[in-house]
């Protein structure tokens, strides 16, 4: 009875707009409180057991990463050099937003910081340009959302701390879908841009694509720093963190561009991006611990089973799940409501982990992007102002692209392990 009251509480906070973290602390509060045998030091137990790891250190360092990314200028040399590469073709500028949106998903890990960069450096020069201001916030949004798939990505670091899985291995896995997608939407940049007739600026030679790239060199060295000292052992993920943030500080007082107000500010900053995710992973945990004591993950486990004998199947039905709870639902609560229920699952019916986390995480992504709780939806629309009703339809070309990439990894297995087994994984 006290299940059916607890998920009651629930859906009727959700519904009225309240936070995840706080329905999903109410409802299991008061099923811990009113429930007998249940002491009410557990929830103190479940919240502290769950968020100390090492591992989710690393969450702090990649914020404070991307801070010191848009306080020392690396955003507007990525720009820049990425301009000076695909600038002059048609449907150029989007093209520049995409292609910046790769490079520094590889250096964030956090949509929503990149999404704020990048909206307030090319949304003003994107409708200006001749495009509408729902489609310029869809390629803003789109562009900033690859970087949760493309490593380092928190999600993926919040996901293996859940599942148990080696943080290198799905960041490898991460790269070939991840540049697909950034590809797909690249291409309906450039057919946007045909069809609405959008200016093409010229070529400026590849003098300028080397002096762009020569200021920007010193960017794109950070997510090699990251990348290859996880790969090569030389460091873990929470240190990799700590490597990049050491080397923001550096390279902003040397080139002058960081001063200690700014390295202040960043700090301030990514205390306060943090405290979000972190009190979420505390709180379901607990949330986590009701439904595994009520018998509701073994319910789910028993379905399952019984009903898809086919992984791509099974697969399939996770990613349509998972997008319906994106469209109302924030993608870190979703990793931590799901993971301990589905991750036993595929384990139980054999089915390949390492595909079926990166898919996990594909439909994460997807839900970044669908009205109306998208995340990266909602920050670029805070940039300029512009209603989420005009988002809503340019940005469905970009979902369709991610549900392409998602539905290939679903059929095809070494799609999403490639990579990684060439790696060594």
């Amino acid at each position: 009875m006290m299940l059916y009251v607890s998920l009651l509480i629930f859906f009727v906070l959700l519904a009225f707009g309240a936070p995840v973290f706080l329905c999903m602390g109410c409802s299991g509060i008061i099923w811990i409180l009113f429930s007998d045998g249940i002491p009410g030091l557990v929830i103190a137990q479940k919240m502290y057991t769950a968020t100390d790891s090492f591992a989710l250190m690393a969450i702090p360092f990649f914020m404070l990463a991307g801070q010191l990314m848009e306080r020392t200028g690396i955003t507007d040399s990525i720009v820049d050099f990425a301009n000076s590469l695909v600038g002059h073709i048609r449907g150029g500028l989007a093209l520049t937003c995409e292609l910046a949106g790769i490079l520094m998903g590889g250096i964030s890990g956090s949509g929503n910081a990149d999404c704020s960069a990048l909206g307030s450096m090319l949304l003003p020069a994107l409708e200006k340009s001749g495009y509408d201001e729902g489609f310029a916030c869809s390629v803003v949004a789109s562009a900033a959302n690859l970087a949760p798939i493309i490593p380092p990505s928190i999600i993926m670091i919040l996901y293996c701390n859940a599942a148990g899985l080696n943080i290198g291995e799905l960041f490898m896995a991460g790269f070939v879908p991840g540049l697909s997608c950034g590809i797909l939407y690249m291409l309906v940049c450039h057919h946007y841009a045909k069809k609405k007739h959008i200016a093409v600026t010229p070529f400026q030679g590849f003098g300028y694509v080397w002096k762009t790239f020569k200021k920007a060199v010193f960017a794109l060295i950070m997510p090699v720093i990251i990348i290859g000292g996880i790969l090569f052992g030389i460091f873990t993920a929470t240190e990799a963190g700590v490597a990049a943030c050491v080397y923001g500080i550096v390279y902003g007082f040397l080139t002058r561009k960081l001063s200690i107000r700014d390295l202040k500010d960043s700090l301030q900053g990514a205390v306060v991006s943090t405290a979000g995710p972190v009190a979420l992973i505390a709180i379901s945990s607990m949330f986590s611990y009701v439904l595994s004591r009520e018998g509701v993950t073994t319910m789910i486990a028993e379905f399952c089973v019984s009903t898809f004998h086919s992984q791509s199947i099974m697969f399939l039905f996770v990613v349509a799940v998972c997008v319906v709870l994106g469209c109302f639902v924030d993608g870190t609560a979703i990793i931590l409501l799901m993971t301990p229920i589905l991750v036993p699952i595929v384990q139980q019916m054999g089915f390949n982990l390492l595909q079926f986390s990166i898919i996990f995480m594909m439909a994460i992504m997807c839900g970044g992007l669908t009205p109306p709780v998208g995340a990266t939806i909602f920050v670029v629309s805070g940039v300029q102002g512009t209603p989420i009703s005009k988002i809503s339809k340019p940005i469905l070309p970009f979902v369709g692209c991610v549900l392409i990439v998602t539905i290939l990894l679903c059929v095809s297995t070494p799609y999403a392990t490639f990579l990684p087994g060439l790696m060594g994984y």
